[in-house]
């Protein structure tokens, strides 16, 4: 997987982390970021632009992050309703973890987090392909050691 080559949406109501998050993103060579600041929006911006990776905040006003992963996953016309999505929170609780998991997040990084941390995440979901849901099946089916 190539930076440059991914189309990455990212959906926060907060001006500040939509600008950081992106600054992130072209200084590791993402060089096609769209922000939008609700859900709604981010919603019908999907079916136009086709983006590769949504990265979305957990707590916005209206649409929040958990609600928006479920529409995605159930209203978006996308291969399998596997278009990628991290949820990105300054909330660390598990029942927030399983809440993102259960409305079928890949993955979860909470703020601050680092240029690497996210760079981490992002690699791990675009190569994977699975939800956070998945990944907890993969790991129950494991044997214990």
């Amino acid at each position: 997987m190539k930076f440059e080559d991914l189309r990455i949406l990212v959906v926060d109501d907060n001006a500040n982390m939509r600008r950081l998050i992106n600054t992130i993103l072209r200084s590791v060579g993402v060089l096609d970021v769209v922000d939008i600041d609700n859900g709604a929006d981010a919603l019908a911006m999907i079916q136009e632009w086709k983006p590769d990776l949504l990265l979305v905040d957990y707590v916005m006003d209206g649409l929040d992050g958990v609600e928006f992963t479920r529409r995605v996953r159930s209203d978006i016309d996308t291969p399998d309703n596997r278009l990628p999505i991290i949820i990105v929170t300054g909330y660390s609780e598990l029942w927030r973890l399983n809440e993102a998991k259960k409305a079928g997040a890949n993955d979860f990084i909470v703020k601050p987090f680092t240029t690497k941390a996210l760079v981490n995440r992002i690699q791990r979901t675009m190569s994977q392909g699975l939800t956070l849901e998945d990944v907890g099946r993969q790991d129950e089916a494991k044997p214990a050691h």
